[in-house]
């Protein structure tokens, strides 16, 4: 497999798939003399019992509905390129001794052995160099080691190849974020320690960037199933009707807010502060983290993306806790979406934050 083998360089990519727990997008994006243009897009649900625990379980099903969506939305790919995410996936900087990238991929194998959840042998592995030297060792570098189970990344592109396309490279759900992010707001990512927060469906990551590399990267299970769940339990609605009225009638309170709100508004937020409550702690935790590894350094800039990162207030609200400054984002600021069939630009708009990934995917051979 060449898991990884193009992973920071490459060109020619047509388009991006992302396969999540609750909906499947599909992008195409193409550069243009004035910037980039969004020309093709689709969503659609995922599958029932196709991923379980952010695993791929039915990759034949997915990848069947993958192929339907480029038919239905007349969508021409012939190589995408698609990401693995979750618990399973290890993203985290470490310390080694010094040595040249070429011994530093066959050493990695043996240092990643202290670091997973799972067999080295069972496992796709890379190390990249970040810093040749660390403050006040000058014999000790620091290296991103990254690895994903190799049955993940099988079935990642097992989907693909049954879709009737060629994958051309397996990311990684943190670069594609920064990747987005970067046609965003260009040198702040470059000059600035942002947090990136993708808040999917069943888990949520946290992926710290400091002028663009990755610093720290973590998943969690506060997400927004969680809140749908919470609001169904308290008011005895099912899955589907609480995350219904979640999507409608959802308002998260900040501190010092006295307009007026509807009763169930005010039900549904008292229902869904102990998740909050949860999410903000998780954060928390990581920038904690962050600040114990790298000396008392702090973040400028939280990002918050995925379905919900629109949920009404979500932002102020985690700025207020933290004292940091958020926003929502949108990786189609600087992207021409004027005519993408299918979707109004409103449509666009309105969906943006949970493009976050897919974007980043369909842009990984352009920046």
């Amino acid at each position: 497999m060449q898991f990884f083998k193009r992973l920071f360089a490459g060109k020619g990519v047509i388009g991006g798939v992302d396969i999540g727990t609750h909906t499947i997008k599909m992008a195409q994006i193409v550069k243009t003399p004035s910037g980039f243009q969004l020309t093709r897009y689709a969503e659609g649900p995922t599958p029932a019992l196709t991923i379980k625990d952010g695993q791929i379980i039915d990759a034949k099903a997915l990848g069947e509905t993958v192929r339907n969506m480029l038919v239905n939305h007349k969508m021409t790919m012939d190589k995408v390129v698609s990401a693995v995410s979750g618990q399973a996936v290890v993203i985290r900087p470490i310390n080694m001794t010094q040595m040249s990238e070429r011994e530093l991929q066959n050493a990695i194998k043996f240092e990643a052995e202290r670091y997973l959840p799972y067999s080295v042998a069972d496992a796709q592995i890379k190390g990249t160099i970040l810093r040749k030297s660390v403050e006040g060792d000058d014999k000790t570098m620091e290296v991103l080691l990254v690895a994903a189970p190799n049955e993940m990344v099988t079935n990642t592109q097992e989907v693909v190849k049954m879709a009737g396309v060629t994958p051309l490279a397996i990311d990684l759900e943190p670069f594609g974020l920064v990747r987005a992010a970067q046609t965003m707001l260009a040198d702040a990512i470059s000059h600035q320690t942002v947090a990136l927060i993708n808040l999917g469906a069943s888990s949520s990551s946290i992926n710290i960037f400091k002028e663009g590399i990755l610093r720290h990267n973590r998943t969690i299970t506060t997400a927004g199933n969680s809140f749908t769940k919470a609001i169904g339990q308290s008011l005895n609605l099912s899955f589907e009707e609480a995350e219904k009225i979640k999507k409608e009638k959802g308002v998260i309170r900040v501190e010092k807010d006295a307009t007026p709100v509807a009763p169930t508004t005010m039900r549904i937020f008292n229902v869904i502060i102990p998740v909050l409550t949860d999410l903000v702690t998780e954060i928390q935790r990581s920038f904690d983290f962050y600040r114990a590894r790298y000396r008392g350094e702090s973040v400028d800039l939280i990002l918050l993306s995925g379905g919900t990162a629109k949920f009404k207030n979500i932002d102020a609200y985690i700025a207020n806790e933290l004292g940091v400054t958020c926003e929502v984002a949108d990786p189609l600021k600087n992207v021409d979406i004027s005519d993408v069939p299918g979707f109004t630009q409103e449509e666009l708009r309105e969906a943006a934050p949970a493009l976050m990934v897919v974007i980043g995917l369909a842009l990984r051979q352009m920046v």
